[in-house]
């Protein structure tokens, strides 16, 4: 593997440089390492040109996670991609253990991706299924084809993204669960290397900014699986309903109905906008 590690970041510059320290005591050889940076100053940029010459830095398109991730993608040179979240930790041994579980695959039709675990702030994160809802809670059973990822701990093939790239409609939130749904329906077998485990100190900077969009963007991506991965037109319809009323009771619930209103425009404004 020719390991490519790509860095999307957003003001968060101490944190970004934690990130770039772990990837020098990887074990395994990275190929190259690409910062796409979405901040609104030059505190990223001028860390990486004092202390990360080897790093190759881009402006970020500033539209978003998803956009930022395919911006990083058109400068990839290497085999297999892994991307980090700029307040990630590298394990030492993390790509090794990739390595070892893609080899263990065997043959396959199309390459594997393989995906890790996340140990966050000591809370191990698995990829979970989706509920009909849309959240990742539903644990998989023994020997069920897994559908999604742990972004953070997860190296695709460089091939997936001649085939599909992330959906830059997706703001923030749940590009991972959509790029990983579609792949597996393309054929992409997802692999599971349990000792494979990144370390995850979410950042509060960033936090309001994104906040606003998580919750639409759950509506829209799995609105999406279903009515267009897995073509099943009625249970979309259903969904819809069904998570509207949630997001609509859950705003009442909180006092928040006016973002209630404003998320459920705005996941209504990309179905839209993915019809026409």
């Amino acid at each position: 593997m020719r390991v490519s590690v790509c860095i999307c970041t957003r003001n968060r510059p101490q944190e970004l440089k934690q990130a770039l320290l772990s990837l020098k005591e990887s074990s395994y050889p990275i190929h190259e390492v690409i910062v796409s940076d979405d901040s609104t100053d030059s505190l990223t940029g001028k860390l990486i040109r004092r202390e990360f010459s080897e790093v190759r830095y881009l402006r970020g398109p500033k539209q978003g996670l998803a956009a930022n991730r395919n911006h990083c993608l058109s400068e990839v040179t290497g085999s297999h991609v892994l991307f980090m979240d700029d307040d990630v930790v590298l394990s030492k041994t993390f790509l090794w253990d990739i390595l070892k579980a893609r080899q263990q695959a065997g043959r396959t039709e199309k390459p594997v991706i393989v995906t890790g675990l996340e140990n966050n702030r000591g809370k191990l994160v698995h990829p979970n299924e989706q509920s009909f809802l849309g959240f990742q809670s539903r644990a998989y059973r023994q020997g069920e084809p897994l559908r999604t990822i742990v972004i953070n701990s997860t190296v695709f093939p460089i091939q997936l993204f001649g085939d599909l790239k992330f959906d830059e409609k997706l703001i923030y939130g749940y590009e991972e669960v959509d790029i990983a749904t579609r792949a597996a329906s393309w054929g992409y077998p997802i692999l599971l290397a349990p000792g494979a485990v990144n370390d995850h100190y979410p950042s509060i900077v960033n936090r309001d900014y994104y906040e606003p969009y998580v919750e639409a963007s759950r509506l829209y991506a799995t609105f999406k699986r279903y009515r267009f991965t897995e073509r099943r037109r009625m249970k979309a319809i259903s969904f819809l309903a069904a998570a509207s009323l949630h997001v609509l009771l859950h705003g009442i619930k909180e006092k928040k109905l006016e973002q209630a209103w404003r998320t459920i425009n705005h996941s209504y404004s990309m179905i839209s906008r993915s019809q026409s």
